[in-house]
């Protein structure tokens, strides 16, 4: 099983249907979580979905990709509690905590190890700063939305 991730942005471009990297594809439900995506070639795929709306994971295939929905680092941001808040993307298991309060961190540095659908997820800082405070610790079950990590800019 290969362990990573990517960042991508999606576009809604009409119900059911998604841009992504200027690809069309049509987006089935087949059960809460799950998704039958399908290509321009008629290839599809079953696709695992957790997070928030803007901003979730997609699993498949032993992948793991992060989508933007609305493309706005800025709109995601502003959904969290404060700017410098990492949260959980998705119900997950804290793996590693890479950051302790009072490290400096820049935009992008991985603070925080999670690990869901037997994948690893990497919670990325949003912005430089210094760490804050720390709302987990290894071993935790964390939910969407958990303020993990505050960081203070």
């Amino acid at each position: 099983m290969t362990r990573g991730e990517t960042e991508l942005t999606a576009d809604v471009v009409a119900d059911g249907a998604v841009e992504i990297e200027g690809r069309r594809y049509g987006v089935v439900a087949v059960d809460p979580g799950r998704y039958r995506v399908t290509d321009d070639t008629g290839t599809s795929v079953l696709v695992a979905v957790a997070g928030p709306p803007h901003a979730f994971w997609a699993a498949s295939a032993g992948h793991v990709v992060e989508l933007a929905v609305d493309g706005s680092p800025k709109r995601a941001a502003s959904r969290r509690q404060s700017e410098g808040d990492m949260t959980a993307p998705m119900p997950a298991t804290v793996v590693k905590v890479v950051v302790a309060v009072g490290d400096a961190v820049a935009v992008g540095a991985p603070v925080i190890v999670l690990e869901a659908m037997k994948m690893e997820l990497t919670v990325r800082a949003s912005s430089s700063g210094v760490v804050r405070a720390i709302g987990c610790a290894v071993g935790d079950l964390v939910q969407p939305g958990r303020v993990l990590v505050e960081i203070e800019g």
